[in-house]
């Protein structure tokens, strides 16, 4: 039998970027199967998608990071410098 590593829930671990890149990513396809599950058009769920990597893009950082202000802020750059 061997023993197996145990690692405090408490303990911060550092990701990498790609490992940060691939949980946004699953979870904007989440999201996706999750509209597509309630029904909703496949053209609807890509330009969810579309507007979702824009917003990142826009952001920069994780999308768990995101306030609403950085939302506004998207919003208005949306507006004002795409019309």
């Amino acid at each position: 039998m061997r023993l197996a590593a145990v690692t405090s829930l408490g303990a911060r671990r550092s990701a990498s970027s790609e490992e940060l890149d691939d949980f946004e990513q699953e979870l904007v396809d989440q999201y996706a199967l999750a509209t597509a599950g309630a029904g909703v058009t496949d053209a609807h769920v890509a330009a969810d998608r579309s507007v979702v990597f824009a917003f990142l893009r826009f952001l920069g950082r994780p999308v768990w990071t995101a306030t609403p202000q950085d939302a506004d802020r998207f919003l208005v750059h949306q507006r004002k410098d795409l019309g």
